[in-house]
């Protein structure tokens, strides 16, 4: 990171922690896994992506039931989508991770004027490691990603030479940190990099952290200075892009993990964000099960008027099988 320190150094004033709360959650969550347990023993669970366009009018309180369901073939999955468009056309990069390798990676569809595909996922970053949420941001006229790549220890940034299915690895952002789901931002002067991050006692599906600097392409990241800015499994991990509202204001998603990974999605309104000091308030809050009956629910994106998500299902044990055969 070129600071020499611990880049997850704790401080005096740091995020309190509410223990009963925390001591609930994970009761729940301990719980819900062996009920999990039950009912995957002849069941898969799959992701799918949604998608539908709306106008800033409903950017804080998006319906995913009026969303148009992507199903994958039964043999993989698709998750953490991010939009894109050029011209009139619209992409939607996403991970797709096949049940066979046991491993992410980076693919993009080609939307139609329905929102459907128009062909089948095309892979883009694939590497012998696991790959996921592939944040996309522009700068200086260049596209870039910032795919998850927390087994590796490292943040990396990919530069698109050929949209969309050419990229090549520009560096590393940071390295000696297992984050997850980094999402840039760009405000106060400052690019802004959250994630979340398994260090100490803070774990992945419970913390959010930022870091700062003065270009997003940098490889020197200040840690805010109230690192962890969060623990919560109910809104800590990053859950999509942090946008604007018609106002102005920052919104970022974030998962909530209470029962369990990805069981629904929040929204936040970052009130205070400076290198000192950061606070966000909870508007809205929905569940996989309330959003359309579906098992989880943790992703969010809006890009020039177009909203993907994705949800969770179950699928037989033996038609994936099937599919992977």
């Amino acid at each position: 990171m070129g600071t020499g320190a611990d880049p997850l150094r704790r401080h005096a004033c740091d995020a309190a922690v509410n223990p009963i709360r925390r001591l609930h959650q994970q009761l729940a969550r301990a719980v819900w896994k062996r009920l999990d347990g039950r009912e995957e023993r002849a069941f898969r669970p799959q992701w799918f992506l949604l998608a539908g366009l709306g106008g800033p009018e409903l950017r804080c309180r998006p319906d995913p039931k009026t969303l148009s369901p992507i199903l994958p073939p039964e043999d993989r999955f698709w998750a953490d989508p991010f939009a894109w468009s050029r011209g009139a056309s619209r992409y939607v990069f996403c991970e797709e991770y096949p049940f066979s390798t046991r491993r992410g990676r980076i693919s993009v569809l080609e939307l139609g004027p329905d929102l459907l595909p128009k062909g089948a996922a095309v892979p883009i970053i694939d590497e012998p490691r696991h790959l996921s949420y592939p944040f996309l941001f522009e700068y200086q006229g260049q596209l870039y990603m910032v795919p998850e790549t927390a087994r590796s220890r490292r943040v990396d940034l990919y530069r698109c030479t050929q949209f969309p299915h050419r990229w090549i690895l520009e560096g590393s952002l940071m390295t000696g940190i297992e984050a997850a789901d980094a999402t840039l931002v760009e405000h106060g002067g400052r690019w802004w990099l959250f994630c979340a991050a398994r260090h100490g006692k803070e774990r992945i599906n419970e913390s959010l952290l930022a870091f700062h600097a003065d270009s997003p392409l940098s490889d020197v990241w200040t840690p805010h200075k109230r690192n962890p800015l969060v623990r919560d499994y109910s809104g800590g991990r990053p859950g999509g892009r942090i946008f604007r509202d018609s106002t102005g204001a920052l919104m970022r998603p974030a998962q909530d993990c209470v029962p369990r990974y990805g069981y629904g999605l929040v929204l936040h309104r970052i009130e205070t964000l400076t290198p000192e000091r950061y606070a966000e308030r909870r508007i809205w809050r929905i569940s996989g099960r309330t959003a359309g009956g579906w098992r989880a629910l943790h992703h969010l994106d809006w890009h020039d008027g177009l909203l993907v998500m994705d949800a969770q299902r179950l699928i037989p044990v033996s038609a994936a099988q099937g599919a992977d055969a």
